[in-house]
């Protein structure tokens, strides 16, 4: 290594140049704070290079194909994603107060980081704070017999430049559906597999059969309570069989495999034992409510944290951790809301808290979306929003939408939700005919038709949950 050595000193540091790290360099910057942002590999991190970018435009290319083969989308997606990472990396390093700089960062004690150049140059930087942004990478679980070169996560997955012909995906939430949805579009007999007993884990099961149904008419295999156990490389044969049993079925003629099982924190290599800095048994940063650490002057944010999950959440932290800063005295506030969008074919859409049984002071609203008069002249098939809202109060606690423009209208529940404004105050909203935001109406008119004729009942039960919250 060459042993030349060199120091500086700055503001900020922030180790990671993906969303929320971009997020509180360029929030700090704004506020005149000179900023030392520091990146391993390639600015925009994962969802710019290996995420939502490079995935939603292979949505969008499969949704339109045209005459264009499955090879020459996948290379418009990588020359879209490629110009996207040459643009970004062009405007942050030229934006006032940020000083980009590419290598290996290593926090060396509060407030000191040495950055490793390619050309092992290293160099030690002081300042007052320290970011980490750093991200996550794919969760690598092994399966026995199956080569490197069959063994796809979303880093190499963009990087393919055939089609497979038989595609088996292990997972089966937001990455998995969404390439499960794009790769059947061009063709590729596509099986996805999961370890627990429902697509969309995290979602309501009626909403998770709406999605089974409708990728399952597209001719996606789904199967549920099942993982992959070997490959015999010579029949490109997979076997898969439940989470606790042994091999009962087999898919054949298998090219390649998309691990898409969860995601594991970039906390290694980066001095985070060394200076103290507290993680949880998952192995994720813990902050409080302003993004602090538990070691003086050292910050986290995105999916490093245990406040991560999503680019638009990475977002919000990063927004917190620059009010923090900035504005020392004012309170963090309430945590933002966590909505969450998967693309897939019908997009599946959730925010807030929906639990299976519901809760005896809570109203719950479903609504057919298919029904909808825009769902019939788009010929969408699919779909079912299911609200939950505090039966005296109208409070809105969490809301689900499975159909077109599911993440657009997921939106309408977040503002609602953040603002406080209540169901019963979407009643006399008019909602332009005939867009897809009628379906919304629909459950406002639901909750208000149960809602007047019950305040009488539901009066004191209100009184005695605020008695029982203090």
């Amino acid at each position: 290594m060459n042993s030349k050595q060199s120091s500086s000193s700055t503001d900020v540091i922030v180790i990671g140049a993906g969303s929320g790290g971009l997020t509180v360099a360029v929030g700090l910057a704004t506020f005149k704070k000179k900023v030392r942002l520091i990146e391993r590999k390639h600015v925009g991190g994962d969802c710019t290079n290996v995420g939502c970018i490079p995935s939603k435009s292979l949505l969008h290319s499969t949704a339109h194909i045209n005459d264009r083969s499955g090879t020459e989308i996948l290379k418009h997606v990588r020359h879209t994603r490629d110009h996207l990472r040459d643009e970004e990396t062009e405007h942050f390093g030229n934006t006032e107060n940020i000083t980009l700089q590419f290598g290996a960062a290593k926090i060396v004690a509060p407030g000191k980081v040495e950055i490793t150049a390619e050309d092992g140059t290293v160099e030690t930087i002081t300042a007052d704070d320290i970011v980490i942004a750093t991200g996550s990478r794919a969760r690598r679980l092994p399966v026995e017999g199956l080569p490197e070169e069959r063994y796809i996560t979303n880093e190499e997955l963009f990087e393919q430049t055939d089609v497979p012909k038989n595609l088996v995906i292990v997972g089966a939430g937001p990455i998995g559906l969404e390439m499960a949805t794009a790769f059947r579009r061009l063709g590729t007999e596509v099986t996805v597999l999961e370890a627990a007993p429902q697509i969309l884990g995290q979602m309501l099961p009626e909403a998770a059969a709406v999605v089974s149904a409708s990728l399952a008419e597209k001719g996606i295999t789904l199967k549920p309570g099942i993982v992959a156990k070997s490959f015999d490389e010579a029949t490109q044969t997979l076997h898969i069989g439940p989470l606790d049993g042994d091999a009962t079925d087999k898919i054949v003629g298998v090219d390649k495999l998309l691990m898409a099982a969860g995601r594991i924190p970039n906390c290694d290599g980066i001095g985070l034992d060394d200076v103290g800095v507290k993680m949880n048994k998952r192995g994720l940063i813990e902050v409080d409510s302003k993004g602090k650490t538990n070691v003086d002057g050292i910050w986290a944010v995105g999916d490093v944290t245990t406040e991560g999950g999503t680019t638009h959440i990475a977002n919000a932290w990063g927004r917190r951790v620059v009010k923090a800063m900035v504005f020392k005295i004012l309170p963090a506030g309430d945590k933002p809301l966590r909505p969450g969008v998967v693309f897939c074919d019908p997009e599946a859409a959730s925010i807030g808290v929906q639990p299976k049984e519901i809760p005896s002071d809570v109203r719950r609203m479903t609504y057919d979306f298919s029904k909808a008069d825009r769902s019939f002249t788009d010929e969408a098939k699919h779909g079912i929003i299911i609200v939950d809202a505090k039966k005296f109060s109208g409070e809105i606690v969490g809301a689900t939408v499975v159909g077109p423009r599911a993440g657009e209208l997921i939106s309408t529940f977040s503002l609602a939700m953040t603002a406080g404004i209540k169901l019963q105050d979407w009643y006399p909203t008019v909602w332009p005919y005939p867009t897809y935001s009628v379906a919304l109406g629909a459950i406002a008119d639901q909750f208000y038709a149960q809602h007047l004729p019950n305040l009488h009942k539901d009066f004191p039960g209100w009184v005695l949950g605020k008695f029982r919250r203090g």
